[in-house]
């Protein structure tokens, strides 16, 4: 944060290549940054920055979903593995350089994004009459400064075990476009102003076309290459309408207002109806031609990762070059397959059926494996005819949480509508639904356990367990019990400097 840029490296960052032609033909050193802000274009190749700089491996394309959030979740046992680069993760040793540097460029790399939004936002504004589209743009640019914002706060902000705690500092809520040092905001400011972030976004975003059925996730309202802009493809890849709907219910539960949550989350199911969906299990069971691993139709809106799969192939060992010296990778052999089944899949009240554990991990021949094919690219299978892959996406928001946000909503209050809204998660899952579970405590584990199956891979599992002040259960088979030093990542020691505030300690 301390190094804010002026305008970024954004003119040739976009999310889809295509778009990139229109610089090919234009002079180097003769784009001023400001100018990019004053064509259609150009706004959609600035856009286009905010999401190469989030889906990036420092963020979303790796460390915020399969990678160290996913590490501190405890899907992985690295307990034989001292040397590997996220032992000490697994350990929540908060000292270690590893887990520094990587949580360092987290914290660095979101305020980048969140500089990139205050720029549109402030140079934008003037042109906004010549910019086609420019409510979808603004309104996607409020969405992920809200997004950014949260993120922030749920990882390094201080555990909310009581609204009280919505009173203690957390994070700088930035949104002017200027390198003026910034005190920490309480969660209390954090929060309403990611709320009003996301409502502007709703407003704007209010004609998106994603609420069209005959457009949906993956529409393309482009009819002219000369005309091409990233903002009317594939909205699903990007920050939509249902996304900014949805994150509303997230924030919600972070304000610990579950009444509002609710209301959001019944909100998103009513208005995707038809356009989104939970995943269809028969698809995924028949091994078909559209089968999709990723769970895509369930995607409120993502992030779009061109290497996406070069990254987990090499991350996951699945691309035949995983050494057993390789200390940065997770290779899922045998035992760690096996530990998936045991403290995970299999676990009361369940048996392994779940089409997660049984499509999600395949054995690979090549190199005696299991690929986890939630994030590999897929191949051609027998029987198969095109098209049989599918984008390489990160999801921001699953219509899974939604439902599990439902449910906990009403956990103590109708635990038959609670346990409703779980079931039907669990049943295109091919689980049996539960009956009869109307212990409140009960309840909520059978919810944190089919959370936990669901958001492996994703990097939602730690900061759920954390909102939740929950005990963490290991794929080694035992329990981590909450601590606020777990659950609290280290903010940068010299932004404290930087913002003028007394660095604080956890108790």
């Amino acid at each position: 944060m301390k190094k804010l840029l002026s305008i970024l490296s954004v003119a040739c960052l976009t999310l889809f290549p295509s778009c990139n032609d229109w610089l090919d033909v234009t002079p180097q050193g003769q784009i001023e940054a400001e100018d990019l802000y004053t064509t259609t274009k150009g706004c959609n190749s600035v856009v286009g920055g905010i999401y190469y700089t989030m889906s990036g491996s420092a963020l979303y394309g790796q460390t915020l979903s399969y990678g160290l959030m996913d590490v501190l979740a405890q899907y992985w046992d690295l307990s034989t593995i001292p040397d590997h680069n996220y032992y000490n993760a697994t350990q929540y040793d908060y000292t270690d350089q590893n887990v520094i540097g990587t949580f360092n460029n987290v914290w660095s790399n979101m305020y980048q994004a969140i500089t990139q939004c205050n720029a549109f936002i402030y140079y934008s504004e003037p042109y906004k009459e010549n910019i086609a589209n420019y409510d979808l743009l603004l309104g996607e640019v409020y969405g992920l400064r809200a997004l950014a914002h949260m993120e922030l706060f749920e990882i390094f902000g201080p555990v909310i075990h009581t609204t009280a705690d919505l009173q203690k500092p957390a994070i700088a809520y930035r949104t002017n476009y200027n390198n003026v040092s910034q005190g920490f905001d309480t969660g209390e400011v954090v929060l309403q102003k990611a709320a009003d972030d996301l409502n502007r976004a709703l407003e704007l975003l209010a004609d998106d076309p994603i609420r069209d059925p005959e457009v949906g996730r993956q529409g393309d309202l482009n009819n002219s290459v000369l005309d091409y802009q990233d903002v009317l493809n594939y909205r699903g890849a990007r920050m939509n309408y249902f996304c900014a709907l949805g994150l509303m219910a997230r924030l919600e539960m972070l304000r610990q207002d579950k009444t509002a949550a609710y209301k959001y989350a019944t909100r998103v199911m009513e208005e995707t109806e038809d356009i989104i969906s939970l995943i269809d299990k028969e698809n995924i069971m028949n091994n078909n031609a559209s089968s999709v691993y990723n769970f895509s139709t369930e995607m409120l809106g993502a992030f779009y990762v061109n290497n996406l799969y070069d990254m987990t192939d090499t991350y996951f060992g699945m691309g035949g070059g995983y050494s057993s010296q390789d200390k940065g990778a997770i290779n899922i052999d045998n035992n760690r397959y096996e530990a998936l089944g045991t403290f995970i899949y299999n676990r009361t009240p369940d048996n392994g059926a779940d089409i997660r554990y049984t499509y999600w991990f395949i054995g690979n021949t090549e190199h005696g494996n299991m690929d986890f094919m939630k994030v590999k690219q897929a191949t051609e299978r027998p029987g198969m005819t095109e098209p049989y892959a599918y984008y390489p996406e990160i999801p921001i928001m699953r219509l899974s949480e939604i439902y599990y946000i439902a449910c906990e909503t009403q956990i103590g209050v109708d635990n038959t509508l609670a346990l409703q809204y779980l079931n039907d998660v669990r049943t295109t899952r091919d689980l049996t639904p539960l009956e009869n579970v109307s212990d409140d405590e009960t309840l909520l584990e059978y919810l944190v356990r089919e959370a936990r199956k669901d958001f492996i891979g994703d990097g939602r599992m730690f900061l759920m367990y954390k909102r939740l002040f929950y005990p963490i259960y290991t794929v080694a088979g035992r329990t981590v019990q909450p601590n606020d030093n777990i659950f609290v990542l280290p903010i940068p020691d010299d932004e404290y400097e930087f913002a003028g505030i007394e660095k604080t300690t956890q108790n």
